[in-house]
């Protein structure tokens, strides 16, 4: 039995910054710590997104990201 591989696609148009809102991940030292498998090719881009929107690191930007979309789900 082979395994099937996805590949993913990262679209600008799919991520609309007019409908983000600014979210400051909270630092608690009572955090969860999760571990996610991402494709090579996402990390390198997250990296290179991370990088043009002010010098963070990818795993923070990951963090806003999950944050702003729970709030826009949770409202």
């Amino acid at each position: 039995m082979s395994k099937q591989v996805r590949s993913y696609k990262y679209k600008s148009r799919d991520w609309d910054e007019s409908k983000s809102v600014q979210v400051q991940p909270k630092k608690s030292s009572k955090g969860i710590s999760t571990s996610i498998r991402l494709p090579r090719e996402m990390v390198l881009k997250l990296k290179k997104i991370a990088r043009k929107k002010g010098d963070i690191g990818y795993q923070t930007l990951l963090k806003i990201w999950i944050a702003e979309r729970l709030e826009k789900e949770s409202a």
